[in-house]
This record gives C-alpha cells, sequence and structure tokens, in this order.
C-alpha cells in the first residue's frame, strides 16, 4: 500500500512538473492573450506575467490543456500498471490483470478529457480560485464533471490556501 501511495505521489509530482518545467524553459516568454494578431501586431502587444495557477492555465491554449490531461492519465495508467505488475503473477490470470488496470484507471480518470478541461476552465474563470493548484482544481473538476456541487469545496480551499500564503 505505501508503494501505491508513492507511485501516486510520483506521478502528481511528475504531472505537475511538466507545465512548470515548460513554463520554465519558455524563459520570457508570456502567454498571448486569446484572440491577438498575429506577426508584428502580436509582438507588439503587452502581455501579461503569469503568477499563479489560474492565470497559468488561463495562458495556455488548448492543446496545452489537452496535454497536461493527456499526461495526467498518462502518470495514472503508470501507477495503475505498476499496481497490477506487482500483483502476483502465478496466481492472477491475464484478463484479471486486464479488469484490475481498467478499475484502477477509471478511478482516477473516470470522465472525456474534454469535459475535465471544460469544468477546470470553468473554475479557473473564477479568479478567486487562482490560489488552487491544477492539481486540486483536477480533482473539483472530476466532482464537477460528476455533477456534485463543488463551490462550498471551492470556498474552504480558497480559505486554507490563503491562510498558507500568509
Amino acid at each position: 500500500m505505501a508503494r501505491k501511495a508513492l507511485l501516486t505521489a510520483l506521478a502528481l509530482i511528475l504531472a505537475l512538473a511538466v507545465p512548470a518545467f515548460a513554463q520554465q524553459k519558455a524563459g520570457d516568454k508570456k502567454p498571448a492573450a486569446s484572440g491577438a494578431a498575429s506577426g508584428a501586431a502580436a509582438s507588439a502587444a503587452p502581455r501579461a506575467t503569469v503568477s499563479n495557477f489560474g492565470q497559468r492555465w488561463n495562458g495556455m491554449t488548448d492543446k496545452e490543456r489537452e496535454l497536461y490531461l493527456e499526461g495526467m492519465a498518462f502518470a495514472f495508467r503508470t501507477v495503475c500498471m505498476s499496481a497490477v505488475m506487482t500483483l502476483d503473477s502465478s496466481k492472477t490470470s491475464p484478463q484479471e490483470a486486464d479488469k484490475a488496470f481498467r478499475e484502477c484507471f477509471s478511478g482516477w480518470f473516470p470522465y472525456r478529457p474534454y469535459d475535465v478541461k471544460q469544468a477546470m476552465n470553468a473554475i479557473y474563470q473564477d479568479k478567486a480560485n487562482n490560489i488552487i493548484p491544477f492539481d486540486i482544481a483536477y480533482g473539483q473538476a472530476l466532482l464537477k464533471v460528476k455533477g456534485d456541487p463543488i463551490e462550498e469545496n471551492l470556498n474552504k480551499l480558497r480559505q486554507d490556501l490563503a491562510k498558507r500564503a500568509k
């Protein structure tokens, strides 16, 4: 069980490190404003500095958001595959292993990525949620797609994260 927790933590770290690394590697590049003109007009336009999760998410292109969710799916797939590989192969048939993998993966990534992306977009449209890290927003997006109310969760998260920031 400790191994599964360690693998889960590692997967989340990797999933979150990729966008941060990409942003760091980009250096002084700022995300372009949506609907910005191409060419010289776009380079002359002032660009906002990304200083928090909401600004970073809103500054991403749809493709970057999809890549983030693909990274999350890959991380969960890796965790689930590791969990299945640790099963005793002499007692587990390939069909049982496949079933165990599918159950594990659908538990972590149960909805269509498009729906999760739209839910995360909705979460980060409220500037008060800019402080919420991507992984936590992802969890809240899953609840939103499921149909659960999340406003109370978001209020508590904002309060807790604001206290930690002080």
